[in-house]
């Protein structure tokens, strides 16, 4: 074959290529390229209704029921102290003792004076009966004797303060004076406590006002001292409302009998003001917190919807829900920090389906064997886990 016939050969054979490649390329489809985004997992519960306890927690402050600083009424100096330190003391016992040398004397003068008074005014009483007195005499000696019966009774009185007692039954703090102190009515000598019972102050907020009354019970835990809490009862509530905090001072009263307990200690409070019917609760896990806002994912056709909300009591670990959410609404509870507002998602759980696939016996095999005429056994193998067991049941065979 000459040359030139090789290369017209080579030619067609790269046109018929050439045009092979074109048809091939006009003929196929290239499909498009479609970036689809898979649904993301989530699991989710029904919002349901259910009761729950209204309860709020406060810190409190323990003060005493009774509690005085001692002044003396007398000046003087202190002859005697009756009292240990930190003891306890009865209402009526003595405490300190002032020297009464002096008030005893003023007690003495002022009933020589009064004996002199009741002589006058006898003898001026006397005299105007025989016509030889005056009404003004009688009348200026009735009034002296009168003032020196209030001289003696003032004297008695300051000699009777001399003896400092304890004006309540509690607790004597630490003396501030000594035995030989000059003392005066400004010095303070002691405080006495009463500790037994003792007030638990705490406030609460408004809201929950109209829900507690004097005499209910609240839970009282003193840390480093109560394992469990102590119960104390309302006594008093204050009428006022806090203008500054919105909330009102409420004081309670708990058994102190071994004075464990002692003003100024600070305590956990917990006050149970009822419950709250039909309240719509959803798990704990299912409130995300942006910033102060509250909110939740409803699943709302295979989509998370940010629904913002509102959040009453906590028990366990159940809150509940007082805006944003109805019973029955599907709230996301697991996998939610992967879907936002608008995403797509697929509920993974299904408790009521699994309960009842756990439930479901599966039939594997049904054996019949004629054992009479008329009847006819019928043995159900059903599988329960690894094991199986067989249920005979009886049917009456019929003739057609």
């Amino acid at each position: 074959m000459k040359t030139y016939q090789k290369v017209i050969i080579a030619l067609v054979l790269c046109s018929v290529g050439v045009a092979g490649i074109l048809w091939l390329k006009k003929g196929k489809e290239i499909a498009p390229v479609v970036h689809t985004r898979e649904a993301i997992p989530v699991e989710a519960v029904a919002a349901k209704t259910g009761t729950m306890l209204r309860r709020v927690s406060a810190v409190g402050k323990l003060s005493p029921i009774q509690s005085v600083i001692l002044h003396p009424e007398v000046q003087g100096k202190i002859a005697k102290i009756y009292f240990k330190e930190g003891q306890k003391v009865k209402e009526g016992s003595p405490l300190f003792k002032i020297d009464d040398a002096v008030y005893k004397a003023k007690v003495m003068g002022a009933e020589a004076a009064l004996a002199q008074a009741k002589e006058e005014h006898s003898r001026a009483v006397k005299l105007l009966e025989k016509n030889f007195g005056t009404v003004a005499q009688r009348d200026k000696t009735l009034a002296d004797m009168q003032v020196k019966e209030a001289e003696l009774a003032l004297a008695k009185i300051d000699l009777e303060n001399t003896i400092i007692k304890a004006p309540f039954s509690g607790v004597i703090g630490l003396s501030e004076v000594s035995v030989g102190a000059a003392i005066s009515p400004s010095n303070e000598l002691a405080t006495v406590v009463d500790l037994d019972p003792i007030n638990v102050d705490f406030s609460i907020p408004e809201s929950f006002f109209p829900h507690i009354k004097e005499g209910d019970i609240v839970d009282v835990t003193v840390e480093d001292i109560d394992i469990l809490p102590v119960e104390a009862t309302i006594k008093a509530i204050s009428p006022e409302i806090s203008a500054d905090t919105l909330q009102v001072v409420i004081r309670a009263e708990m058994p102190n009998k071994e004075l464990i307990y002692r003003p100024g200690f600070f305590a956990r409070v917990l006050v149970l003001a009822g419950t709250i019917e039909n309240a719509v609760l959803v798990p704990t896990t299912a409130i995300e917190r942006e910033g102060e806002e509250e909110y939740v994912l409803l699943v709302v056709d295979n989509v998370s919807v940010k629904t913002v909300v509102s959040t009453g009591m906590q028990e366990g670990n159940e809150i509940e829900i007082t805006h944003g959410v109805k019973p029955g609404d599907l709230v996301i509870t697991a996998g939610g920090f992967r879907a936002q507002d608008g995403t797509e998602v697929t509920v993974v759980n299904k408790p009521q389906e699994q309960a009842q696939e756990k439930h479901t016996q599966r039939i594997s095999r049904i054996q019949v064997g004629a054992q009479a005429a008329n009847q006819r056994s019928v043995f159900l193998y059903v599988a329960e886990g690894e094991t199986r067991r067989a249920m005979p049941l009886k049917l009456e065979s019929r003739r057609v």
